[in-house]
C-alpha cells in the first residue's frame, strides 16, 4: 500500500486545523451566551477574543455571528430532539418512561436556556435559522404522530389527524419549556404537566 502524498497529508492537516478552529469559536460563543452575554450585544470581536483567534481568522470561518449561532442551533437540534427517539418508537411505551423522557428534555432545555433564547430570537429575524428550528420541532411532532399510529392502529380509536396532533404537542413542549420553565422550581412542574397531557392524548379512546 502506497503512502499518502505530502500534499494529501498537508490538506488533511489543514482541514483538521480548520475544524478545530471552528469548534473553538462555537464553544467560545456558547460560553459567552451561557455566561449571560446578550446575543444582541455580542460582537465578532468579543467572540474572537474569547476563542483566542484573530478577527481575520474568525471571518475566514464565519461570515457573522448569525452563522455561528446557526451552527450551535444545528448541534442542539441533533443532540436534543433525537433524545428518546428509540424509546418513542415503541408502541407499548409506558407512562413512567414517557415522563422520564419529557423530564430529561425539560432539564436539558433549562440547562441551555440562554442558547435556546438566542436561537429563538435569531429565528424571528433569520429565515434560514427559523426553518432549521421549525424543521427540528416538526421532526419531534412526526415521531409523535408515528407513535400514535402504532399505538391506536386503524380502528375506531385511531386519531383523525395524527400529524397535526403531533405538531401541536411538539410546539406545546417548545413553548412551555421556553415560557414556563424559567427556574429550577418550574422544571418538574412543567415536565409533569407536559408528560401528563401527552400521555392522556396517547391513552384517549373515543367512546
Amino acid at each position: 500500500m502506497g503512502s499518502s502524498s505530502p500534499l494529501t497529508v498537508q490538506a488533511r492537516s489543514g482541514a483538521r486545523r480548520r475544524e478545530a478552529t471552528k469548534a473553538r469559536v462555537v464553544e467560545a460563543t456558547r460560553r459567552l451566551l451561557m455566561d449571560g452575554e446578550a446575543y444582541a450585544d455580542l460582537s465578532m470581536e468579543r467572540i474572537a477574543k474569547e476563542a483566542g483567534v484573530s478577527r481575520a481568522t474568525l471571518y475566514l470561518h464565519f461570515g457573522d455571528k448569525r452563522d455561528i449561532l446557526a451552527q450551535i442551533a444545528e448541534e442542539i437540534v441533533e443532540q436534543r430532539f433525537a433524545l428518546g427517539a428509540e424509546v418513542l418508537a415503541d408502541p407499548e411505551i409506558d407512562r413512567e418512561t414517557l415522563r422520564t423522557i419529557v423530564t430529561d428534555m425539560t432539564h436539558r432545555w433549562m440547562a441551555d436556556a440562554p442558547l435556546h433564547s438566542a436561537i429563538i430570537t435569531l429565528a424571528e429575524q433569520d429565515p434560514d435559522v427559523r426553518q432549521l428550528w421549525v424543521d427540528a420541532i416538526h421532526e419531534v411532532g412526526a415521531m409523535g404522530a408515528d407513535l400514535m399510529r402504532r399505538h391506536w392502529g386503524d380502528g375506531p380509536s385511531a386519531a383523525p389527524d395524527p400529524d397535526t396532533i403531533g405538531q401541536v404537542l411538539a410546539w406545546m413542549f417548545e413553548r412551555s419549556a421556553h415560557q414556563l420553565a424559567r427556574d429550577p422550581e418550574d422544571e418538574a412542574r412543567v415536565a409533569d404537566a407536559v408528560s401528563e397531557v401527552v400521555w392522556r392524548v396517547f391513552e384517549y379512546r373515543p367512546r
